[in-house]
């Protein structure tokens, strides 16, 4: 009786196991599917916390919520210096990212709302422009590393944005020409 039942395990065992491999596929399609679709929209977002948080910490701090703000700012710390000397304050307290950083992603949230509110349909930018749109923040911040010079607010602000808005301006629309292109190439098979 009992190696009966073995038996009948071991035949139904496997088509549980089939059942389970054919719903994890269904739900990686699904997932896969989803991300196709708004892989630009996360992009925006993590974009805009970035900017967000960064923007909140100085009103943190004025209202006294430095157990909130402090945590904020050190994460913020993986990925700019934060250099005091380099950054805006606010309410006498510093912005959590420096003003070459805040201006890239700034500039790089905005470029990505712009694409995503475009439906994905901006026009990408030639690789010749976007080294002459980079160019400037190299120049800028490689004489100020060897200090030759020291750079002022406004340059960070100014190359800080060509920077971020052309890497956003040549990056989205390629991967979203890449992904046109293979999804059109798998309707064709």
């Amino acid at each position: 009786m009992a190696l009966q039942q073995v038996k009948q395990g071991n035949r139904e065992f496997p088509l549980f196991i089939a059942k389970q491999k054919q719903d994890i596929g269904r739900y990686n399609k699904m997932l896969g599917e989803w991300l196709l679709n708004y892989w630009a929209t996360i992009i925006t977002t993590v974009l805009g916390l970035i900017v967000a948080t960064a923007v909140s910490i100085p009103f943190l701090s004025y209202f006294g919520l430095d157990a909130i703000a402090k945590p904020l700012f050190f994460s913020l710390h993986f990925v700019c210096a934060q250099v005091p000397s380099h950054s805006f304050y606010i309410f006498g307290h510093q912005l959590g990212l420096c003003e070459r950083n805040f201006s890239i992603y700034v500039s790089m949230f905005l470029g990505s709302l712009v694409f995503v509110l475009s439906k994905k349909r901006m026009p990408g930018l030639p690789w010749w422009l976007w080294i002459f749109m980079l160019l400037p923040m190299v120049w800028d911040g490689t004489t100020q590393m060897f200090g030759l010079r020291e750079s002022t607010w406004i340059l960070r602000i100014v190359t800080g944005t060509l920077f971020g808005l052309g890497n956003i301006w040549f990056v989205l629309p390629l991967i979203q020409k890449s992904l046109d292109e293979t999804s059109t190439l798998q309707q064709a098979r």
